[in-house]
């Protein structure tokens, strides 16, 4: 394709729509520095798939199976749009064709939205020369930068809390501190995930907290990371809590009957409802008769998650269950 996209400096893709579990697309916004379209629209996708996986491991070991993804199949439409006073790319995903392939590829799925991530990052004052204190400060500079681009690509929110003078008193880490014991502030920053760097003229690591899930646990202080490798293992932890596994039995055939149905549009209302499950597919309409439909699909995921997506349905109620069938009812 002949187009060129010319941005100056760097590629980036920002996601600004957000991750629904049941939402059919979305849109990325892509620049890039002389590359022509068919290399962004694989950015793009490359970009989605690892959004979508939750996980940087999965992307890692599966690139033989995923570089197979054909870009034309999962994307709807691209148009030129201006961004940043820049001529970029904005580019629609077919979010659940990419999910039920993922699914398919026998690779689970996070559906966890739009996750906020607080970094707790010290940067240890270094007074020797005017320039061993530019270079810590360029130093910084440069890892929140690796945060903010792991952040783009992850689809998560990142926030740098404010460090005030009592913060950085029991932040300095002396010969004698006590790395496990240290007070983290969340309560001031809610957040899903948070995490803590030490960067010095010397060295920058990171450390995660002991359990991901509480705001207040204390840091895990006999594993540390490089910047980089440590927001994306706390990214993968975050994301795992919430994904979609993908079922063995998937090729199966899944019967469900509905009733209550009061008129053609319920019906039609209840047929949207399904095709819009992502982990459901091959819908089919076997029978509509008596104010009930019966319908057969693929199940690309546990029946558990079928279950609680009606379970989150006002007004529809589960009326009995089978091997392979359920029977539902919508009331008033």
């Amino acid at each position: 394709m002949p187009k060129i996209i010319k941005v100056i400096f760097f590629i980036s893709l920002i996601f600004f729509a957000v991750l629904n579990l049941y939402s059919e697309d979305y849109s990325t916004i892509v620049q890039g520095d002389d590359e022509d379209v068919s290399g962004l629209l694989q950015k793009a996708l490359n970009q989605s798939i690892l959004k979508v996986l939750g996980s940087q491991r999965d992307f890692n070991l599966n690139q033989q199976n995923l570089k197979k993804l054909n870009p034309d199949n999962f994307i709807k439409e691209y148009k030129f749009i201006e961004f940043n006073d820049e001529e970029a790319l904005e580019v629609m995903i077919d979010l659940k064709a990419l999910q039920e392939k993922l699914l398919e590829l026998n690779l689970g799925i996070s559906f966890l939205k739009n996750p906020k991530v607080a970094a707790w990052v010290l940067c240890k004052s270094d007074y020797s020369s005017l320039q061993a204190a530019k270079s810590l400060e360029q130093k910084c500079k440069f890892v929140k930068k690796e945060f903010n681009r792991v952040a783009n690509e992850r689809g998560i929110t990142i926030i740098y809390p404010i460090l005030d003078s009592q913060d950085i008193s029991l932040f300095s880490f002396e010969s004698n501190s006590n790395l496990e014991n240290l007070t983290i502030f969340n309560d001031r920053y809610p957040s899903d995930g948070w995490f803590f760097c030490e960067i010095s003229s010397s060295s920058e690591w990171c450390f995660l907290p002991e359990n991901i899930e509480n705001k207040f646990s204390k840091l895990d202080v006999e594993s540390k990371y490089k910047p980089a490798a440590g927001i994306n293992i706390l990214i993968d932890n975050l994301f795992s809590n919430q994904r979609l596994k993908a079922s063995s039995q998937s090729n199966l055939p899944y019967y469900l009957e509905i009733r209550g149905l009061k008129n053609f549009s319920d019906h039609k209302s209840f047929e949207n409802l399904l095709k819009n499950i992502l982990f459901i597919n091959n819908l089919n309409l076997l029978s509509l008769r008596n104010n009930s439909a019966t319908y057969s699909f693929n199940l690309l995921s546990e029946e558990k998650n079928l279950l609680n997506y009606f379970d989150e349905i006002e007004n529809l109620t589960l009326i009995n269950r089978e091997k392979d069938k359920l029977f539902i009812a919508l009331g008033e």
